[in-house]
């Protein structure tokens, strides 16, 4: 989805690009004077409360009666994307040759939420999927990804394939479009996004990807991103 302009969203980037007023922002969690900041981060008062003024013209921080600072609700929010910024941008060479493309809509933030859980030990990627085969008890779904089920304790398995696949039970539902792996079971989740648009399509590549816990929040949207995928497949065997 297209970035929207628009004159207040270009002084709200222009307020946030100089590391000062981040360094503030953060600290405003706190009722902070102008004094204290000063003496945190080293600056005049005059160039303080500039810093000050510029995140309070754009909303992100509230001056109270007494004189303090102290961040908005409106700033918190921001700083939550903010923080997915750079955790995208902590994988920047990554995010350069794959693909989130296929994601829908509303799991677009899962590029983000998934920055932390991020293997790039290929020989560990692989151990992971087989541990997450092996130990699957309750349930097992499973996105272009071979998967020998007869192995598999649990009985509760669910497998999407591209639709140029060939079917191994008549379980496999066919998915168009999507050539993202994923493994869920009850304790975690393995996800690898294809390789950037060739000419040939999409490759993935199983050299990394991200792991995550059933404990995390991006746990439980990997599982939401299956429940999709599986939805709109398919009821039919692939042909």
């Amino acid at each position: 989805m297209p970035v929207r302009s628009s004159y207040e969203l270009t002084r709200l980037f222009l307020s946030l690009s100089d590391v000062s007023r981040l360094d503030i922002l953060n600290q405003l969690y706190e009722r902070t004077s102008v004094i204290d900041i000063c003496k945190q981060f080293g600056l005049l008062v005059h160039e303080a409360v500039r810093h000050l003024r510029r995140l309070e013209d754009v909303g992100l921080v509230l001056q109270l009666p007494n004189g303090e600072y102290v961040i908005s609700e409106y700033g918190k929010v921001v700083v939550t994307f903010v923080e997915g910024i750079s955790e995208v941008h902590d994988l920047l060479e990554y995010w350069e040759h794959h693909s989130a493309a296929e994601l829908p809509i509303h799991l677009k933030c899962l590029p983000a939420d998934l920055s932390e859980f991020f293997v790039a030990d290929g020989d560990l990627l692989l151990a992971a999927a087989t541990d997450i085969e092996r130990d699957a008890r309750s349930f097992l779904w499973v996105l272009n990804y071979a998967v020998n089920q007869a192995t598999v304790k649990t009985s509760a398995v669910k497998v999407l394939r591209q639709r140029t696949a060939t079917p191994e039970s008549s379980t496999v539902r066919s998915v168009d479009g999507v050539h993202t792996v994923l493994l869920v079971n009850e304790l975690r989740a393995l996800i690898c996004f294809p390789m950037g648009t060739t000419q040939e399509g999409y490759e993935t590549d199983l050299s990394c990807g991200f792991l995550v816990t059933a404990s995390n929040m991006a746990y439980r949207l990997l599982f939401e991103l299956f429940v999709f995928l599986w939805d709109r497949s398919s009821t039919r065997p692939v042909d």
